[in-house]
């Protein structure tokens, strides 16, 4: 069977199946994996129960129990490069109930939509990879390489028991090339993304009655100066690659459409954002400590210890204070010339009629963790405009393009190495 004959058969198993996909989305989605608590073992089987309706194997590791990670493997009949599909299976939580207008853990198909916490981020994403490995499967004889489908149950904390956990203890799932599918919009392909660098701050002073503000500073006064002052992160100036620079500029006008105006601003430069602030006991108690929390966003090129030097000259003023680093990951970017993005790109041009800009993301993904492990790594998903919001939910008429996107992209890029 010829190349060309091969993904008009793909298009035909999508289109055919494209019920059965949608009915594993809503009971992907009615199977609830809030993170925390992160117990994903019905949603998990959710998906293992597809797999082996398929007569594909697969297998489960976990470090916790109550979060396994799904691990399936076809190798195909020809020499070739080996392609890992990621996704993941938990969600944020859901406490605001209340507000929504459709049951966020009943998976509901109305008009044209699917709604549910997570539907979007990322429980489509993953149901396409799922269905774009079953659907490659069939075609195994004449696939050059290999091609491993990863599901993990620890994204929405930071991945530690799961996509983490996989590369540091399974390099089987590494591969040559990682293609995620998390939410974005479908006329972008996602290179890399920023950084993070989280820190807590501590201001103490003797503290005392509050009639008496001669005796002591005041701890949440001089973390408000603290916090004044930090803004100069956001003027660091930054250094980046070329290449990255160029598309960051390509694709400026794309990212402030989909994010609002200043997103591609934002990309561009060190963000930060003042995430919890706890300090004082009583309104007539002056007080003696206050913590803050800060989320730094470090833009692809750029590296932690330029923002860490700012800091401390900045708590250099600040004697009352102390700091410490409670999370980093380290901004990472793959080429955005890379044949992955040509082979999304031309994919998504033949089925969608556009032709998607690549791009970087504002916020992590797993995609990161490859990165980090010197795997390219591309992400590209539907758009998520809604994600952790009330009625959270997935366009099917866009995530059926995607799907096609996906699964075409992945046979491309496989038979384009086995020809290099």
């Amino acid at each position: 069977m010829t190349i060309e004959a091969q993904r008009a058969q793909l298009l035909r198993w999508i289109e055919a199946e494209t019920p059965d996909l949608i009915d594993v989305l809503a009971r992907f989605a009615r199977a609830a994996s809030p993170n925390p608590p992160g117990d994903t073992r019905e949603a998990t089987g959710v998906l293992a129960s597809r797999l082996e309706q398929a007569g594909q194997s697969y297998c489960t590791v976990a470090l916790l129990a109550h979060a396994p990670n799904l691990i399936a493997t076809i190798e195909g009949g020809h020499p070739g490069k080996h392609l890992v599909l990621n996704g993941h299976i938990d969600v944020f939580p859901c406490d605001d109930a209340h507000r929504w207008n459709h049951d966020p853990w009943g998976g509901a198909v109305v008009d044209g939509r699917v709604y549910g916490r997570g539907v979007s981020d990322m429980k489509n994403g993953t149901v396409a990879l799922l269905f774009a490995h079953i659907w490659l499967a069939r075609l195994a004889d004449t696939l050059p390489g290999r091609v491993t489908l990863t599901a993990v149950s620890d994204e929405e904390t930071g991945g530690t028991w799961g996509a983490q956990y996989l590369v540091d203890r399974h390099p089987e799932v590494l591969g040559d090339c990682l293609l995620n599918a998390e939410p974005g919009a479908p006329t972008t392909i996602r290179f890399g993304e920023k950084g993070i660098l989280r820190l807590a701050v501590t201001v103490r002073t003797p503290g005392c009655h509050g009639a008496y503000t001669h005796k002591s500073p005041s701890a949440t006064r001089i973390a408000a100066r603290l916090v004044a002052a930090l803004d100069a992160v956001t003027e660091l100036p930054v250094a980046m690659e070329p290449e990255v620079a160029r598309a960051l500029d390509e694709g400026a006008a794309e990212m402030d459409r989909i994010h609002l105006p200043g997103a591609a601003r934002v990309m561009r430069q060190f963000s930060l954002n003042l995430g919890v602030v706890r300090g004082g006991t009583k309104v007539n108690m002056l007080p003696g400590e206050c913590r803050l929390e800060f989320d730094v966003r470090i833009p692809p090129g750029e590296r932690s210890g330029t923002v860490m030097a700012e800091i401390e000259r900045i708590l250099a003023a600040f004697p009352e204070a102390t700091l410490e680093v409670t999370g980093l990951s380290e901004p990472t970017w793959s080429s955005p010339k890379h044949p992955m993005v040509t082979a999304l790109a031309e994919a998504c041009s033949a089925t969608c009629g556009f032709r998607p800009r690549a791009i970087a993301s504002l916020a992590a993904t797993d995609a990161r963790k490859w990165r980090a492990k010197g795997v390219p790594a591309f992400t590209y998903g539907t758009t998520a405009t809604n994600v952790a919001m009330p009625d959270e939910h997935t366009d099917i008429a866009e995530w059926l393009g995607v799907v096609k996107t996906l699964t075409l992209g992945a046979h491309a890029w496989l038979h384009a190495e086995a020809g290099r």
